[in-house]
């Protein structure tokens, strides 16, 4: 298995973690601390657009690092603004929800750096 495929695979098992999580929350599932209204469809939309780079890095699409990157931001700016606007609103759960799955975008673009800057003999 290649480091793309590991990429990917770890990219498909945290969307596919927000989709379920965002799609319990949106049918009403109480998780007995308070949820944002608006988190479990951001949870459950980017879920479904995690599939993207996913499917980008098996494959090793010359556009899987783009999405890869765009997706680690869009995850970096919602924590941001979690840290900013609400934070006396959001529980410390979707907190650190959020900081896994930078966490594990992180490793993503790790695992791309490695790649590209041994295949580019530098």
């Amino acid at each position: 298995m290649s480091f793309y495929q590991i990429a990917s695979l770890l990219a498909f098992l945290v969307g596919i973690m927000s989709i379920f999580a965002g799609g319990k929350a949106m049918q009403g599932w109480n998780p007995g601390y308070n949820v944002l209204s608006w988190l479990p469809i951001y949870n459950f939309v980017m879920g479904i657009l995690t599939l993207i780079p996913a499917a980008l890095l098996w494959f090793n699409h010359r556009f899987a690092a783009i999405t890869s990157l765009i997706t680690f931001g869009v995850h970096a700016l919602v924590l941001l603004l979690l840290f900013i606007a609400f934070r006396d609103q959001v529980a410390m759960q979707s907190i650190a929800a959020m900081i896994f799955r930078l966490v594990v975008w992180s490793v993503i673009l790790v695992l791309l750096f490695q790649i590209r800057t041994a295949t580019s003999g530098t």
